[in-house]
């Protein structure tokens, strides 16, 4: 195959690929496509057919019209827009990534869809980013994580913890942790590093947002399964649910008790998830459903307490009014 045959299949293709359904190209407009984006003037527009059948052979997913004269499609593309819309979302909340990154990210997201569907995005505001104070080092530390992980290695890296002015510095004069690193968690818009030290049996967490000097060491990591034993991925996922998503704590059934209306509804609901019951008691409802035990729930209920008030259990009421009294002393 010719060079300029060559260059003239893959500018067709790059042109298929900004097509889709609602937006498609025929031979004609190809042509004239080749020659003005990418100088490939004397196209025979004949040619067009045979190099979208030999496209198609290779596997991509361009369809032919119903009404052929409007040529040739796109089928498939990488993401589906909605998909796309989720992901450059997630990525504008993100604390771990700084807002040129995020912005470049998105710009390569878009590149997956068609030029319909990026001019669709273009008509929405988007959101300001989260990760205005995101340190540049975060993108280049998950590589070396990954890579870790892929080759086996643990990682060492020092740690910060907020100072009286809520600066990081780093904790306990410079020390190196060495961690054998089994998985990164998301949650709350950030990276959780689950894994084991090796004079300890029990797993640990640490923010990435809080590393520094993150290195791959020569040193093996210790299998999940010989600090864990039996199921490591179920036991991580466990330690991830009580200790990363909630802090700490077990699972208990909460009573509350609320006047039932269109905003009190809301914030349940946003909280408590789908599994609430409710039942109504004169003009008041209560609302049943499952949460941890931790701090996460107490800081809830403290500050919702004049919309939900606590039935059950006792001990979480009685550890409520506690928190609340602590809070008024405070005042006064």
């Amino acid at each position: 195959m010719a060079t300029e045959r060559k260059e003239k299949l893959i500018r067709v293709l790059q042109l298929m690929e900004a097509t889709d359904e609602k937006s498609p190209m025929n031979a004609t407009q190809l042509v004239e496509k080749l020659d003005d984006q990418f100088t490939l003037g004397d196209v025979d527009r004949r040619s067009i057919y045979r190099d979208i059948s030999m496209l198609q052979y290779c596997g991509y997913q361009i369809s032919q019209c119903k009404d052929k004269r409007k040529g040739w499609y796109m089928e498939k593309h990488a993401f589906d827009d909605w998909e796309i819309k989720i992901m450059m979302d997630s990525i504008l909340q993100a604390k771990c990534i700084t807002s040129e990154n995020a912005k470049s990210i998105r710009g390569r997201l878009l590149s997956l869809s068609s030029d319909r569907g990026r001019k669709r995005f273009a008509h929405q505001i988007m959101p300001k980013s989260m990760n205005m104070a995101a340190d540049q080092m975060m993108g280049e530390y998950i590589e070396i994580m990954l890579e870790a992980m892929y080759a086996g290695k643990q990682i060492t890296f020092q740690y910060t913890e907020l100072n009286d002015r809520l600066k990081p510095v780093i904790k306990r004069d410079g020390h190196i942790y060495k961690l054998s690193l089994y998985t990164l968690v998301w949650s709350d818009n950030t990276y959780y590093l689950i894994g084991a030290h090796d004079n300890h049996s029990n797993l640990t967490n640490y923010r990435l947002d809080r590393i520094r000097n993150l290195h791959i060491s020569e040193d093996k990591i210790i299998p999940a399964k010989d600090k864990v034993r039996d199921n490591p991925e179920l036991v991580i996922q466990d330690y991830v649910k009580k200790s990363v998503d909630h802090f700490a704590g077990e699972p208990i059934r909460v009573e509350v008790e609320y006047t039932p209306n269109s905003i009190n509804h809301a914030i349940l609901y946003d909280f408590a998830g789908g599994d609430i019951s409710v039942r109504t008691s004169g003009d008041k409802s209560i609302a049943r459903f499952t949460k941890m035990d931790s701090v996460t729930l107490i800081g809830w209920l403290t500050q919702y307490a004049t919309r939900f008030k606590v039935v059950a259990p006792e001990e979480l009421k009685q550890e409520v009014v506690e928190e609340l009294k602590k809070g008024l002393a405070k005042y006064i």
